[in-house]
């Protein structure tokens, strides 16, 4: 079993560093277009986090290569280790995800490399998932605190990402339109959020197997599971169809009716997206929510969820009236 992730994590490693050869090859004629860099470009490009995603993925198929090359050399297996690649390797799996439908959404055609990449990292993360003892409570149990900074550091990034995209919209804003290069940066950020949400995901399943029937019963984590629920919607929204119009996005009247459907749906995503990341941290930080029933815990998240997008659409009014008058 050893060799064949050994085998499995070399051949991606080798296909990755191809791919990040050939992209070298073009750099510099990709560095021409940047001054006219907008989001679909961006998206095209494959970058995550302004990183090339074949370099990621190269780094983890390397590393898992040299784990387990090492293992097979000293004759030693670390579950603790294998467990650690095991949520990198759903991490990455996620990751290609949405870097598949994103590269679909914008070209209308399969990218055939990330496909291959995600079948690689597939096969290697459901090999490790079967590995003895690397899902077993005893080993979770002595991973929780580990697993637990991941999962905070995954509401970090989600709930940070999601308030520093709404301040930012809103400061673009002030001059009542969204540049291209405003658009890039937007989706960088929103990148960010995917990141948070990823880890929040990784590292959430295995923390929920350590004691599966209390968390269950648990009207806090239900809620809690209930919100990051409307966050993956709501980012679905936001990446597949908010992020590739995003510089079209403007205030003006002379430009509003061509895009007015944008406009609604983007202010309404930016409010959800904000009141559910909060949402998210606040039934994962108070355990004194546990009081409540799952019932009065919706019906008050709701009420927010609504005070919110009613407050973006009179904000989205009010800048339409300000841009009238400019």
């Amino acid at each position: 079993m050893l060799i064949i992730l050994i085998l499995l994590s070399l051949a991606g490693f080798t296909l990755t560093l191809l791919k990040n050869y050939l992209r070298s090859e073009n750099e510099d004629h990709q560095s021409e277009d940047l001054q006219d860099d907008h989001t679909v470009k961006h998206i095209k490009r494959m970058l995550f986090l302004e990183i090339p995603l074949e370099r990621i993925v190269m780094v983890y198929f390397l590393i898992v290569s040299l784990v387990y090359s090492g293992m097979l050399l000293f004759d030693r297996l670390l579950p603790g280790v294998e467990l650690a690649l095991l949520l990198l390797s759903a991490s990455i799996f996620l990751l290609l995800i949405y870097n598949l439908v994103m590269a679909l959404k914008v070209s209308e055609s399969l990218n055939w490399r990330i496909i291959t990449f995600l079948s690689i990292s597939a096969f290697v993360a459901l090999i490790l998932l079967f590995r003895p003892d690397i899902v077993g409570e005893p080993l979770l149990q002595d991973a929780f605190p580990y697993l637990l900074t991941v999962h905070l550091l995954g509401l970090i990034l989600g709930f940070g990402g999601a308030l520093i995209l709404d301040m930012m919209i809103f400061h673009f804003l002030r001059n009542y339109s969204i540049s291209n290069r405003e658009a890039v940066i937007m989706h960088i950020i929103s990148q960010m959020i995917v990141l948070g949400l990823i880890l929040l995901i990784v590292s959430g399943i295995p923390l929920v197997l350590t004691d599966t029937a209390s968390y269950l019963e648990n009207p806090r984590f239900l809620m809690k599971m209930t919100a990051v629920g409307v966050v993956i919607l709501n980012g679905i929204v936001l990446n597949l169809y908010i992020a590739p119009k995003m510089g079209m996005i403007s205030l003006r009247e002379e430009e509003r009716e061509s895009n007015e459907t944008l406009m609604v749906v983007s202010f309404i995503s930016g409010a959800t997206s904000l009141v559910s990341w909060f949402a998210v941290f606040i039934f994962a930080m108070i355990e004194i929510l546990e009081r409540f029933s799952y019932t009065t815990l919706l019906i008050a998240f709701l009420i927010l969820l609504g005070i919110a997008v009613t407050g973006a659409l009179l904000t989205k009014r009010k800048y339409e009236m300000e841009a009238k008058k400019d």
